[in-house]
């Protein structure tokens, strides 16, 4: 009689499971790092967890597991929040839930190692907090579905808890703040002092600058912390708690201990702060040192004093020289997401295996404005995570990691010098020698020469002999001068990873002064400084990609691609408007023409978010990934996530949702039909869309903050195929329209500021304006501003009055009259707005019943009669025409739409000028007939009954579409109703 096995218990899948994940990370292998069922655990509790993870230097964490369905699995993991480990006398603050598929019931032995190890369906859900009333999940709801090296990794993100990175960010920035402020006091007594801190950290003395200064040394005490009593000569450094034993404790203490380090290696932690510390007057210093020697203290107990998480999110808040550098700081949630689609998980970025030592140290990285150096330690963490995913052990390849493999640039000291400490920080007891970290020239030098930062880099030293670009390395052992160029070589880096300035070069609203280029307006140079600058930056940039107008991130893309080996990665934190904005052309062009597998993601900004991957910056913003290979794929995947990543587990396992959708070839297409897009999914929870599209050969890129999908497919069909094809419409059903642009058909009028301005070489625009009061009509009609109360109608009159300027002279007089006359033969009916704030504006486009001229919001279109004029308003003012103006507007803003001269004329209208005499008749009439009609602003679409009786007649009477597409809740209502739902028109609005 058979024997029928037994199923293998939970017990046993734990033990397999702990000991798979041991040969995942380096730190867990041969250890008691890891231990499964083990009782006794917990501080007053007989209770045994599943899986405990306690690595040194990082929070433990406990893991759940449970057989599908797993009905209780939840509430353990939610009940082991806030228990207090016994051995480790810390508070558990992360732990995971992992529900086990059935099949692992039936495999033992090896056959149960095996299914385990190919397993890509265990589900895992994380929580959170100080305890289980006070926590948070991710995902929210759902289960997160991934393999056994994903679970390493979401347990190596778990290890550095939300919580305790707050506390201590919070911790640091009081006791940086407290230093400061005696900082403070002391500079009354000692200017000189001060003065010689700022020269230290090529800035000028302020508040910034102090906070800058004892935040370096609290981050160089708490290296100190970990450093003493180490390996080989390290033994002999006294910790923190020897030195105030002794009879004294001054700074001269620690300065010796700190020079022991430097003996031994940690030149980029310990150098600028030693010379900081020297400066700083020994009257009055012991409370300082006192005070800055706890904060290091009660960091370094907390031991994560190594997460960049920890340390960038506080040189967010203070790092200098903001205003003009625009160092914003790249989130690590929002670096997570850049990194994780930057750097494949099956795939070595050099075409190697992750496995093996050496390819991984041929890798070349770069970040040529490394910042507060988040990025470039994200990109070195998961670098690290996969080589040891691969068996490797990253502390054997640290060194040459260090030395040649991650490039940093920055004009910043403060900021390599962080960078370097950041990079440092991943096996802070291992030494290296070289280091590729450098601070480089900036402004005047001693010699006369102009240095522009890491844009001298652009330079083709073959060409140009004798050019030298230089700049201070920080080395392990001390700070050199090297060739920088030589060491960054042209076409020669696996991937350049950046969050470049996104300083515009003019200044034309004169807001800053003595500023003629705020590029250039760091370290307080000169205007002079500023101008030469600027020129020298002209010259290095022609021939390239890079523009004046879209500012210096226009100039770092140019870099990057400069940099790039082919088949080389690009991984940019840009500007939104690179994917809309008309300077940006080039850098469009060259990434539709030169590279593949691009991804392009912007941000929604549902329920009034941030629409921004940065810290602080307030603006919109974009990441760009792709791969530089020469072939004309002309295609991307553009993504729209709903926020920007808040968690980096939320970061990473995005990125790993997208690059499977991509890699499954299951990506919707624009070019599909009103279908909509493919969700991602964050658990239970749609986190954003992504849509495969076509780059068109010129203009602006149109996929960025689209919640709706089925809106940009049909607008593809408007432009591309001159069809309307709608939501729910079979595509039989499908109508043919003509469409043109702005330009092909009418005449755009002139730029506001040919209208009226003093220009700098003391010329000026013929008119001064005059805004109209009472019944007052003007000679020179000028439609210049915006008054939403007044435009509520698609009809109404100018609102200045131009004032001709009396010249000096005949000559002159003759110039400005002819200057009059050409701008007064560009009048018209006809006028677009060019600032068109969605939620709470109404009109597109509207109509004078005089021919005016165009101003700073609104600019005229001439079209051949005022017939057409009237026809191309009344569509510009349909649904249709309101959704051409939004899928064609620049969105950076929330609630706003904004073209220029140069965007409006290829906006896509209805080709009016087509339409035959009976159908322009008949609109004609209808807009005599509707003109006075209020409208509701475009987020009011769905409740807006005259807008709602525009649509039908226009489309009808004028354009002879079917009833069927017209009615109620038919094609074009659910068009409408989707279209003012979007976030990128509502804005904050309810």
């Amino acid at each position: 009689m058979g024997h029928t096995a037994m199923a293998t218990t939970e017990h046993t899948i734990n033990d397999a499971l702990a000991g798979l994940l041991r040969g995942t990370r380096y730190a867990w292998r041969g250890r008691q790092v890891i231990r499964s069922e083990t009782t006794q655990l917990f501080a007053g509790s007989r209770s045994r967890p599943d899986i405990l993870v306690a690595e040194p230097y990082a929070a433990a964490v406990i893991i759940e597991t449970e057989v599908l369905p797993a009905l209780t699995v939840e509430a353990e993991a939610l009940s082991r929040l806030g228990e207090t480990l016994g051995e480790y006398s810390s508070k558990i603050l992360s732990s995971i839930a992992i529900r086990l598929p059935q099949r692992f019931r039936e495999a033992q032995g090896r056959r149960l190692k095996e299914a385990i190890k190919t397993a890509n369906d265990l589900e895992f859900a994380l929580y959170t907090g100080k305890s289980r009333e006070n926590y948070r999940r991710h995902p929210q709801s759902g289960w997160i579905s991934g393999s056994l090296n994903d679970l390493s990794l979401l347990v190596q993100s778990a290890s550095v808890p939300p919580s305790l990175i707050d506390e201590a960010a919070n911790q640091l920035e009081i006791g940086v703040n407290q230093a400061a402020a005696w900082l403070e006091e002391t500079a009354a007594n000692h200017p000189a002092a001060m003065q010689k801190i700022a020269a230290a950290l090529h800035q000028q003395d302020g508040p910034q600058t102090r906070r800058m200064a004892a935040a370096i040394l609290a981050n160089a005490l708490m290296f100190h912390e970990h450093l003493a009593g180490g390996s080989g000569d390290l033994a002999e450094v006294l910790s923190l708690d020897e030195l105030r034993g002794a009879a004294s404790f001054t700074k001269s203490d620690i300065l010796l201990e700190w020079q022991k380090i430097l003996k031994v290696n940690y030149w980029s932690i310990f150098d600028i702060s030693k010379r900081i510390l020297a400066i700083i007057p020994s009257v009055g210093s012991f409370h300082f040192i006192d005070q800055m020697t706890k904060t290091a203290q009660k960091l370094a107990t907390q031991s994560l004093m190594w997460s960049h998480d920890l340390t960038g999110a506080v040189f967010q808040r203070l790092i200098a020289d903001r205003k003009f550098l625009a160092a914003f700081y790249t989130t690590p949630a929002s670096a997570a997401l850049l990194v994780g689609l930057a750097i494949d998980a099956e795939t070595l970025l050099a075409d190697g295996d992750w496995g093996k030592p050496e390819d991984v140290k041929s890798l070349r990285i770069a970040d040529f404005a490394c910042g507060t150096g988040t990025l470039l330690s994200t990109a070195y963490q998961r670098i690290s995570q996969l080589h040891e995913l691969h068996g490797g052990d990253s502390a054997k390849i640290h060194a040459a990691m260090m030395e040649r493999a991650l490039v940093g640039c920055d004009i910043l000291p403060a900021a390599t010098h962080l960078t370097a400490s950041m990079l440092s920080g991943a096996h802070p007891q291992m030494t290296y020698e070289g280091s590729a970290i450098f601070t480089q020239p900036y402004g005047l030098q001693e010699d006369g020469k102009i240095a522009l930062g890491s844009i001298d880099l652009l330079k083709d030293m073959a060409l140009l002999e004798g050019s030298q670009v230089t700049a201070k390395a920080l080395e392990g052992g001390g700070e050199s001068e090297k060739d920088t160029w030589r060491f960054v070589a042209h076409d020669s880096f696996d991937m350049v990873i950046m969050n470049p300035p996104f300083t515009r070069a003019n200044n034309h609203e004169r807001r800053i002064p003595d500023t003629p280029n705020p590029n250039f307006a760091a370290f307080g140079s000169s205007a002079a400084e500023q101008k030469a600058m600027a020129k020298a930056a002209k010259q290095l940039t022609r021939g390239t990609i890079a523009h004046g107008s879209a500012g210096e991130a226009s100039t770092f893309m140019a870099l990057a691609d400069r940099k790039l080996r082919p088949g080389g990665t690009l991984a940019l934190v840009m500007p939104l408007t690179f994917l809309t904005g008309s300077s940006w052309e080039k850098c469009r062009t060259r990434l539709a023409e030169a590279y593949d597998g691009l991804i392009l993601i912007s941000i929604l900004g549902t329920s009034g978010g941030g629409l921004s991957f940065s810290a602080d910056t307030g603006m919109g913003e974009c990441l760009v990934i792709g791969r530089r290979n020469g072939h004309r794929q002309r295609r991307a995947a553009f993504v729209m996530l709903n926020q920007a990543p808040d968690y980096a587990i939320y970061g990473i396992e995005v990125a790993r949702r997208i690059r499977e959708l991509i890699a499954a070839k299951t990506v919707r297409r624009l070019e599909d039909g009103p279908t909509g897009g493919s969700i991602i999914q964050f658990g239970d929870e749609i986190v954003g869309q992504v849509i495969d599209a076509p780059l068109p050969p010129a203009g602006s890129w149109k996929l960025a903050r689209i919640a709706d999908m089925t809106l940009a497919q049909s607008a593809y069909q408007l432009v591309d195929k001159s069809r309307i094809w709608l939501p729910t419409q079979h595509e039989s059903k499908a109508s043919d329209i003509p469409m043109a642009t702005a330009a092909q058909i009418g005449e755009i009028g002139p730029y506001h500021l040919d209208v009226s301005r003093r220009h700098s070489d003391g010329t000026r625009r013929p008119f001064e304006l005059r805004p109209l009061q009472g019944d007052t009509v003007p000679t020179y009609p000028i439609l210049s501003a915006h008054n939403a109360d007044r435009e509520r109608t698609m009809m109404f009159g100018a609102d200045h009055d131009g004032i001709p300027y009396r010249a000096a002279d005949k000559e002159e007089q003759a110039d400005i009259d002819q200057k009059i006359a050409d701008l007064f033969a560009t009048a018209s009916h006809c006028h677009s707005n060019l600032d068109f704030r969605f939620n709470s504006q109404s009109t597109a486009m509207q109509f004078t019943e005089r021919k005016t001229i165009g101003g700073t919001a609104w600019i005229s279109i001439q079209l051949p009669e005022a017939a057409h004029e009237k026809a191309l308003v009344l569509w510009a003012n349909t649904t249709l025409g309101l959704l051409m103006f939004w899928w064609h507007s620049s969105k950076q803003q929330t609630g706003r739409g904004r073209l220029t001269k140069t965007t409006l004329q290829t906006l896509p209208i209805l080709d009016v000028t087509a339409l035959d005499d009976a159908q322009l008749k008949a609109a004609a009439r209808l807009f005599d007939e509707m003109n006075q009609l209020p409208l509701r602003p475009l987020h009011e679409l769905d409740r807006d009954d005259n807008r709602k009786t525009l649509d039908r007649r226009f489309y009808g009477e004028a354009l002879g579409l079917d009833d069927s597409i017209l009615d109620d809740g038919g094609p074009l209502d659910i068009l409408r109703q989707k279209l003012c739902r979007e976030p990128s028109i509502r804005g904050s609005k309810k």
